[in-house]
């Protein structure tokens, strides 16, 4: 603008100089101020001069400011970035090269000109390692973790009361811990606990009855199976308990009828039913005695002493060759008292057979000839 002024002053000077070496002062025939032609000529030149550097100046100027604005601009959106995205580490530059910040200038096209080339460098052709997240977001599976996690933490824990079977169970091994440190008083104890809590528990049950038949307590002990028995009829453990009980107190019968009932499998339980086929041969009931020890010694059959009960019931039955099979079997088995032993020789002896004596014809005809 100042070289606009100079330049307006200088022509105003121009023009005062022509005008005052005018003969008529600058003034023409009808009064008013002649111009010469050489004059408007340089003056509409100096002003179309003027004003094509007045406009060559704003569009300079509007040209810098939009420049500085979006200087301002790139500054204000990385200023922003960093802000916003505080969490990430970028490696956007080798590690030899050095970004400079650039220093405030008097020259405002200088300054703007250099930043402008410096960001486009920068922005245009960056060497970009790589983009760490602080912050990783982690893939399905670490998703499905957190948040069961998260869940679990949120979930309230709810402890329930445990149920009879639970409590019944737990005193029953109070009771075993018990009795392996011979301490059958406490363990008594604990399996009437677990009773309480659960009457069918049938091992502590089983388990109380072999107590008190220890010590003695017949009664108590009977009254504790008959007691289970009414709960679980087909309680072999506990019928077979009973029915011992009962045969000591001579109650055959009622033994007897107590096996029947329960009845396990034979593979199960070999020695209930040898029990019963002895209570059948007490009540001499052979035939079913003999059944039973058949069936038992298709499981085991190197058992002298049932080999032994098969023989007496069927020699009761009258079936003398089959029971003297079965007395030589029981004597091959091994395994009986001295006593046992010499009683199957007795029978085995009774029970064989005596050979025929055999005459000789021509002998006894030739003494009677003599």
């Amino acid at each position: 603008m100042s070289l606009i002024n100079q330049m307006l002053r200088d022509l105003e000077h121009r023009r005062t100089s022509e005008i005052a070496s005018s003969p008529l002062g600058g003034l023409s025939a009808s009064g008013s101020i002649i111009q010469p032609a050489e004059v408007s000529t340089h003056y509409m030149t100096l002003t179309i001069v003027v004003a094509v550097i007045f406009i060559s100046g704003v569009m300079v100027a509007y040209l810098l400011g939009d420049q500085q604005q979006a200087v301002a601009t790139e500054n204000m959106g990385a200023n922003i970035f960093q802000k916003e995205a505080p969490g990430f580490i970028t490696d956007t530059a080798p590690e030899n090269t050095k970004i400079t910040t650039l220093p405030a200038m008097a020259n405002p096209n200088s300054t703007v000109i250099d930043r402008k080339k410096t960001i486009e460098t920068v922005i245009k052709k960056p060497v970009v390692k790589k983009i760490t997240p602080v912050n990783i977001t982690p893939d399905v599976e670490n998703i499905t973790e957190t948040t069961s996690v998260s869940r679990k933490q949120n979930i309230n824990k709810i402890i329930r009361p445990l149920t009879n079977e639970q409590q019944s169970q737990l005193a029953f091994q109070r009771a075993i811990q018990m009795l392996s440190r011979n301490n059958s008083q406490d363990a008594q104890l604990a399996l009437e606990e677990a009773l309480s809590f659960s009457p069918a528990h049938l091992r502590a049950r089983e388990t109380l009855a072999a107590i008190l038949l220890n010590s003695g307590r017949i009664s108590e002990a009977a009254n504790s199976l008959n007691e289970g028995l009414h709960l679980m009829p087909d309680a072999a453990p506990l019928a077979k308990l009973y029915a011992r009980i009962l045969v000591d107190q001579g109650d055959i019968v009622n033994a007897v009828a107590v096996l029947e009932r329960a009845r396990p499998a034979v593979a199960a339980d070999s020695e209930y039913y040898a029990l019963l086929a002895a209570l059948y041969q007490q009540l001499e009931k052979h035939a079913q005695a003999a059944q039973v020890y058949r069936q038992i010694l298709l499981r085991n059959p190197g058992a002298a002493h049932w080999w032994m009960g098969l023989a007496l019931a069927q020699e009761a039955m009258g079936e003398t060759t089959h029971a003297l099979d079965a007395f030589q079997r029981a004597q091959r088995a091994g395994g009986l008292s001295n006593e046992v032993l010499k009683y199957i020789q007795a029978r085995i002896v009774a029970l064989t057979p005596v050979a025929p004596l055999r005459t000789d014809a021509n002998h006894v005809l030739d003494e009677f000839e003599e």
